[in-house]
């Protein structure tokens, strides 16, 4: 053995902490993920229902100016 590993013994139980503690944070952000999106998809569908395709709008044409060379 090397001496770091005599100075500082491997704590089994925090190492386990640690696993447990990254797999329920992977958890939470995919079960975040997954009903952001569903709602997303419920909140979308009617906004499609309304769009009649391209509109030039103020904000739009605003835009064309400042790209103008």
């Amino acid at each position: 053995m090397n001496k770091k590993s005599e100075q500082h013994p491997v704590d089994a139980a925090r190492r386990g902490f640690l696993r447990k503690a990254g797999i329920a944070g992977g958890a939470a952000a995919a079960a975040f993920a997954t009903g952001a999106s569903a709602a997303t998809k419920d909140d979308a569908a009617p906004e499609a229902k309304r769009s009649q395709g391209y509109h030039e709008t103020e904000h739009v044409r605003a835009y064309y100016r400042t790209a103008r060379i």
